[in-house]
């Protein structure tokens, strides 16, 4: 059996290995797809934005409705992606769906059973205004320096978020 060639290897592109730091639509990544992600505000951010005053902040209701944000710099980059469940606590099926994002969005690999663990020691803080275990799930910089960090959330923030200057 012959091996295609890559996009690359043929004059083409090669999609990128992560949303973070790329100009990517998110209704168009392969998570979307399978999650059946649908457009439902694009809002400009400004000094009242807790974080960005600048760009914009893109919301998608998924199939099951979880919703995913994505913050896009002016320069068109995502800078920050977040997934968020509508109910108290994650199931399991949440658990798969959410390594599935942050795998898609930073392109490094996430298990399922490493977001419930983040999530059990969020739960086990029993702080109703923490947002989640201070340790988080992975951090690293990108080859220009600059931190990102994925985590996860409990109470008022069920759900796992990845990006830039994350606290």
């Amino acid at each position: 059996m012959a091996l295609l060639p890559s996009a690359q290897a043929i004059g083409g592109s090669a999609a990128p290995t992560s949303w973070l730091g790329h100009k990517i639509d998110p209704a168009q990544t392969p998570f979307c797809h399978e999650q059946g992600c649908t457009l439902i505000e694009v809002r400009s951010n400004d000094s009242n934005r807790m974080g960005w005053h600048d760009g914009t902040m893109r919301a998608y209701q998924l199939r099951d409705g979880s919703q995913l944000e994505v913050d896009v710099r002016p320069e068109g980059w995502i800078s920050n992606a977040r997934l968020q469940f509508k109910r108290s606590r994650m199931t399991a099926q949440d658990h798969r769906t959410a390594a599935t994002f942050l795998t898609a969005v930073t392109g490094r690999t996430f298990r399922a059973g490493a977001i419930a663990s983040c999530e059990q020691a969020g739960l086990a803080l029993n702080n109703p205004d923490a947002y989640g275990p201070e340790q988080p799930l992975s951090h690293w910089k990108t080859p220009n320096g600059l931190p990102y960090k994925a985590r996860c959330g409990v109470g008022s923030q069920v759900g796992v978020w990845a990006g830039w200057m994350q606290q």
